[in-house]
């Protein structure tokens, strides 16, 4: 029976990957052209509550940080004045966002300067206890609170409630995610993986782009790789991830937001350490165990 399982297991993830990287692919062309409208996402707090194994921000082995308020409130107002208050989305994420003690702030700030959707990424597990100037400031910010989707136990019901009872806006991903629903990038640390072949692959260039102390990059790894290697060495592993000026843009030192979106449709030199070709789709979740195996 075991044994069955584990075909089961493999066929589906063959299936996963095989049909995404097809239509990665197929539209890459079309995905890796400089944007014409700006999304990106940030982390508020480095650290989280629920430590999935094989996180992509490296967020069950970092230290517990919050972004500071006027840091956050700085980089939005000047994202928001080179694109002319206009978003096509924007996510305050982490980490677990709930976690920092100024998300009401936070999100009346983000509000402050742009006028497009602006989401609070959760786990979710805390929703339940925030209170009500969280949900007021949701409310009159109009910021839309979005549950990830992970094998746990909320109460839905519950939340669903709170959510009406302040007139928030409230998307729960899948509330009955299964425990094989689970992904993991590996990471190649000797860094010769091929960053042409990779961006057409790649599920988040372009897409998922990250904001962190002034600098946008066209996803996360980079701008999030102090905590993986800031971990691992302290546990003695001595090859780190190596991260160049070139792998983000300064926001500040940009001319205007389309020299930005050209930056951000270019693969990055960080782009050699995925092994994209070895994504895996489709295993099983967990928490962490915080063992570097879990990222190569």
């Amino acid at each position: 029976m075991k044994q069955k399982k584990g075909w089961i297991v493999k066929l589906r993830q063959f299936l996963y990957t095989s049909g995404a990287f097809s239509y990665l692919w197929i539209t890459a062309n079309q995905r890796l052209k400089p944007r014409k409208q700006l999304r990106f996402e940030t982390d508020v707090a480095d650290h989280c509550n629920l430590n999935c194994k094989s996180c992509h921000h490296f967020s069950s082995v970092a230290d517990q940080n919050f972004v500071k308020t006027e840091v956050f409130e700085k980089d939005f107002e000047r994202l928001s004045q080179l694109a002319g208050r206009n978003n096509e989305n924007i996510d305050i994420m982490g980490g677990e966002p709930l976690l920092h003690p100024e998300i009401s702030k936070l999100a009346e700030i983000a509000r402050k300067y742009f006028d497009g959707p602006i989401n609070i990424v959760t786990n979710g597990i805390l929703l339940e206890k925030m209170n009500d100037v969280f949900w007021e400031s949701c409310r009159k910010n109009n910021i839309r609170i979005i549950v990830s989707s992970y094998p746990i136990k909320l109460n839905v019901k519950q939340i669903k409630e709170l959510a009406k009872k302040h007139k928030v806006t409230l998307k729960i991903r899948s509330i009955f995610m299964s425990k094989n629903s689970w992904c993991k990038l590996p990471l190649d640390l000797s860094g010769k993986q091929s960053l042409k072949e990779n961006s057409k692959l790649c599920i988040t260039i372009n897409k998922c782009i990250f904001l962190k102390n002034g600098r946008l990059s066209t996803c996360c790894l980079p701008l999030v790789a102090d905590r993986f290697n800031n971990y691992f060495e302290t546990k003695g592993f001595c090859k780190n991830l190596e991260v160049t000026d070139d792998d983000s843009i300064d926001i500040y030192k940009a001319k205007n937001i389309d020299e930005i979106y050209e930056f951000l449709s270019k693969p990055m030199p960080f782009c050699r350490y995925c092994r994209i070709k070895s994504w895996e789709i489709g295993i099983e979740w967990g928490v962490s165990k915080k063992e570097i195996t879990e990222w190569i």
